[in-house]
């Protein structure tokens, strides 16, 4: 007797094949509410361009609603807890259902998910700081929760790795408002710092896997390089360099985080970047984890005492992070929503500005421009690239977002 199929589980979704688990229920209601890149990737957007304005305004002297907190703690926080875990929730919660199949979170859990988010932001951008942690840990602690039982229930043990990655981000953004609370004798950006360097982490996993896949997929004939002993060795390595870049002694930091770099760009070249000029869906991606190296670089440099420790935060904040994040959340937004995977003049704009924007952020960094006449326009040009950039994704995808896919397929 022939057992019974079992339905297969969504294809249209995130293109790494884990496992074959079946659809646990079907998507339906309103687009929003389907499926976590939807919110997450459009609220991450919008805040993030509304964000880096107001931090452009405080830093000219215009404090505004953020006139009980440091601006600069401020600033620093909701760019990596606000913005970036927002990004990095829709990814897991999106990459997870197609990974085992199982639905993480849609409708009202997810509509929950997104609105203790929201509150968190909001309550920071307006100094209530207890309410702010109450709803920042509470959607942590919800995230970790349906993330969790997705990955157990498809006894996917690899992936919680990248569970753990979330965990630590969630602990130590609970550790952040204990500093400011309990008024601690720690620097409030110290947790921060750490979590930006968990992201990096995470930016050389999920960029290992996804990055030379799209590559593939994009350019046609292509066939990247990606020795075993390089996909093993490349996020250890990146591990001790960021380890050693905090605790060992500066030439050995150095040293470690030198060898980082160099481990991180042969991953790169064996990508063949070059290749990928005519494709902006693949060389956005590719120059955002070119400059990982470059931060490992600017890490070592810092170390030894060349550089300020704002080079290589920034240089892995807006260079990396930004460009990665720019080149995800455009190209699964179109693949999650039935629509053919290309860029048009938006998209080419989008992220031409958020490179202008790692580029100018980073010069403003290096002692060289440093000055009373340059780095205030480096920091606007920076700023206000950064804003425009996401602003267009907000204004194209909008209505992509909010709508069910054009194929009436899950998602």
């Amino acid at each position: 007797m022939t057992q019974p199929k079992k339905p297969s589980r969504p294809s249209n979704l995130l293109p790494i094949r884990e496992s074959q688990a079946h659809l646990e229920r079907p998507m339906t209601g309103f687009g929003l509410w389907r499926l976590g890149f939807r919110p997450f990737y459009l609220g991450g957007a919008f805040f993030s361009a509304i964000a880096i304005l107001l931090w452009l305004r405080a830093l000219f002297g215009h404090t505004g609603a953020i006139n009980d907190i440091n601006p600069l703690y401020w600033h620093a926080h909701e760019m990596v807890f606000g913005f970036a875990l927002a990004v990095i929730a829709g990814f897991l919660l999106t990459a997870s259902n197609n990974w085992t199949g199982i639905l993480p979170a849609a409708g009202l859990p997810l509509t929950v998910l997104f609105a203790l988010w929201s509150a968190a932001r909001f309550a920071m951008v307006t100094d209530h700081l207890i309410l702010a942690a109450t709803c920042d840990i509470s959607f942590s602690a919800m995230l970790v929760a349906l993330l969790f039982r997705v990955l157990f229930l498809a006894r996917l043990w690899k992936n919680f790795t990248l569970l753990g990655l979330v965990m630590l981000m969630g602990a130590l953004n609970g550790w952040f408002y204990l500093i400011l609370l309990e008024e601690l004798p720690i620097n409030p950006l110290y947790p921060i710092e750490l979590a930006l360097l968990v992201i990096m982490q995470l930016l050389v996993i999920m960029g290992g896997r996804v990055i030379p896949m799209f590559t593939q997929n994009g350019v046609m004939g292509i066939s990247v390089w990606k020795p075993q002993l390089i996909v093993t060795l490349t996020p250890l390595v990146t591990v001790v360099g960021i380890v050693g870049w905090l605790l060992a002694p500066p030439r050995l930091a150095f040293l470690l985080c030198s060898v980082a770099a160099s481990v991180n760009f042969i991953r790169w070249l064996g990508w063949k970047p070059w290749r990928c000029l005519k494709q902006p869906m693949v060389w956005e991606l590719q120059l955002g984890y070119l400059w990982i190296p470059m931060t490992f670089l600017c890490m070592g440099l810092q170390s030894m005492g060349f550089v300020s420790r704002s080079l290589p935060m920034h240089a892995l904040a807006v260079g990396a992070m930004g460009l990665i994040i720019a080149g995800m959340i455009t190209r699964t937004a179109m693949g999650h929503t039935g629509r053919p995977i290309s860029a048009s003049p938006i998209e080419k704009t989008l992220f031409s500005l958020i490179a202008i924007s790692g580029i100018s952020r980073a010069c403003a960094a290096i002692p060289l421009f440093q000055t009373p006449d340059i780095t205030p326009v480096l920091l606007m040009l920076s700023a206000t690239a950064w804003a425009l950039g996401f602003a267009l994704y907000v204004y194209r995808y909008t209505p992509w977002l909010f709508r069910p896919r054009l194929d009436g397929k899950p998602g």
